[in-house]
């Protein structure tokens, strides 16, 4: 949130991530501690500006902000020292970053704005090297694609590739962005396991573009609700394994049983 914003009060944040002022607080304290950002009259902003992060992008990152996180966490004690991890772009696979920024990890990203928040939580710490592809600047998403995305990345092999998706549904994993697609297929055939990251509002839906049928996926980690408990159980009978965690900051919940 800093990133897009630049400036935070303590009401916003807890507002947005459902948390409390004292947690806020503690947060802030300890990022003012750090010398990353400075404190203002109720809040804490960043030392030399904000990133330049589309409005767009910024209203989907605060959408299930908490379940993102929470997501994003538990992917991230996938990685063991040493793995090489594609990324894709999104609001989802950019909370990553803080969980992987000190891991001594070689990240492979189309998203300059996951690969400038990995650089920016790890500072002057050693810690994930990033690569970062070239390509056409997608709008308003902070994405890299085209042909010299894709040459890149089929240079790489990596242990894991990281997506997210638009919509998931009993058969394949969509999404919009079209331009796109074909370097995620790429991350999917370069990485040895696929992880898909998706929060319980993508669940039984389907964006335009089919991204990979489930098949592909070695596992979905997804936020529990009761809501989606049926549809998530339809996708264990069908064979996907799937991870359910909780929405506390503190860490995910019970891992879902595989089919």
């Amino acid at each position: 949130m800093l990133q897009i914003e630049g400036e935070l009060g303590v009401e916003q944040v807890c507002e947005a991530l459902r948390t409390s002022p004292a947690t806020v607080r503690r947060e802030f304290a300890a990022l003012s501690g750090s010398g990353r950002v400075e404190k203002t009259w109720g809040g804490i902003r960043l030392i030399g500006g904000s990133a330049v992060t589309a409005p767009a992008f910024a209203a989907r990152l605060v959408a299930q902000a908490a379940e993102k996180k929470a997501i994003a966490k538990a992917a991230s004690e996938l990685l063991r020292d040493g793995d090489v991890v594609m990324i894709d772009g999104g609001t989802t696979t950019l909370q990553l970053a803080e969980f992987i920024a000190q891991k001594p990890i070689r990240v492979i990203t189309n998203s300059m704005v996951i690969a400038q928040a990995v650089d920016q939580h790890k500072g002057r710490q050693r810690g994930a090297e990033v690569h970062l592809t070239g390509g056409i600047l997608q709008p308003e998403s902070g994405v890299v694609a085209g042909p010299q995305a894709e040459a890149f990345l089929r240079r790489y092999h990596a242990a894991w590739a990281f997506l997210g998706a638009a919509g998931i549904d009993e058969q394949s994993a969509t999404n919009y962005n079209e331009a796109v697609l074909e370097s995620e297929r790429l991350m999917i055939a370069q990485s040895a396991r696929i992880a898909l990251l998706a929060d319980h509002s993508k669940l039984g839906r389907q964006a335009m573009c089919t991204l990979c049928p489930l098949s592909q996926i070695t596992q979905l980690i997804t936020d529990a609700t009761p809501a989606t408990a049926p549809f998530l159980g339809k996708l264990r009978q069908g064979g996907l394994t799937v991870r359910e965690v909780s929405t506390g900051l503190a860490g995910p919940g019970e891992a879902g049983a595989a089919a």
